[in-house]
């Protein structure tokens, strides 16, 4: 009886940001589920409403539709609070009082602020992640909005929808292993989901793998490369603090691209991206240096690699 009371309370409770124009838009059952609650996954209970929702609301002020809110709220939250990524955080799953104070967050930290920032305006969210990817060690978790009628895919600090990076990794994932599956973190959900290693804290779930892998394969149709190319994704060791390119050099010696490669500030799953082609000679320098590293395409569609210097 207290369960049904609770639920019913959700359902009839006041919709936070019930002066917008996509208030109301949501089931009621999606509403209970990931509007009303102050909590995302096992972060500290904290009042945070008070001090994030007047930050959001001046963010959405102009905002038409739940779409365009959302995208001003991912883009925007990183500048007007000054909550950014670090390895140096002092736990994962921080909460909301905990990021703005402290500043330094995980992905997850990063996840729980975003949800609350889009459920401060009226517009349902919930993490999403996995506990680790199948080609490199490391876990990740990100936001889903709900937004015309539907989940989408969004990331804190992203200015669009199916951040490129989680599209290509989650077209790696071996969705046979119980640890690659992905899951959306919510309280009617008929699964589980352990969000980090090793305290592994059982957060109710949905799982969403099979839809995630569908939405992947479609973002490779449009986006990904044809059977000329080869994708490059390069990782530097040890990290640097100080910006650092590499740059994939023709046999003439002129770079035709370059990327950032990942420093300390940078999440441990992000590595610079290059297009190689499969015919010529290439090579990859690090900007500023001299030294050429002969790069040849393998035969699979990503080649992992590692710089050290």
């Amino acid at each position: 009886m207290k369960r049904l009371a609770a639920a019913f309370l959700l359902l009839t409770a006041p919709l936070p940001g019930a002066d917008y124009p996509w208030t109301n838009q949501a089931p009621a059952e999606i509403n209970a589920a990931s509007l009303h609650p102050d909590t995302v996954l096992d972060e500290i209970p904290c009042d945070w409403r008070p001090a994030l929702t007047p930050v959001v609301e001046q963010l959405v002020k102009d905002c038409t539709s739940a779409r365009e809110a959302v995208l001003k709220v991912s883009s925007g939250l990183n500048k007007v609070t000054g909550v950014y990524y670090t390895p140096k955080r002092r736990k994962h799953n921080m909460n909301v009082l905990e990021a703005l104070e402290e500043k330094k967050v995980s992905c997850t930290g990063q996840s729980i602020l975003l949800v609350c920032a889009l459920r401060s305006v009226g517009i349902p969210a919930r993490a999403v992640g996995l506990l680790t990817w199948n080609h490199i060690r490391g876990n990740h978790t990100w936001v889903e909005a709900w937004v015309d009628g539907s989940w989408h895919m969004i990331e804190y600090n992203e200015r669009d929808f199916n951040t490129a990076w989680v599209m290509e990794y989650i077209g790696m994932l071996n969705e046979q292993h119980p640890l690659q599956r992905i899951k959306a973190a919510t309280p009617a959900g008929d699964t589980t989901w352990f969000p980090a290693m090793p305290k592994l804290p059982v957060i109710q779930a949905e799982d969403v793998t099979a839809r995630y892998r569908k939405l992947a394969l479609n973002w490779y149709q449009k986006n990904g490369l044809d059977e000329r190319y080869q994708r490059l994704m390069i990782d530097l060791h040890p990290r640097r603090t100080a910006e650092t390119i590499v740059e994939l050099v023709n046999d003439k010696g002129i770079a035709v691209t370059a990327a950032k490669l990942p420093s300390l500030s940078d999440d441990m799953r992000y590595m610079a991206r290059l297009t190689l082609p499969r015919e010529g000679n290439y090579f990859l320098r690090i900007k500023g240096t001299q030294a050429l590293i002969p790069i040849s395409p393998t035969e699979s569609a990503v080649q992992l690699l590692k710089l050290v210097h």
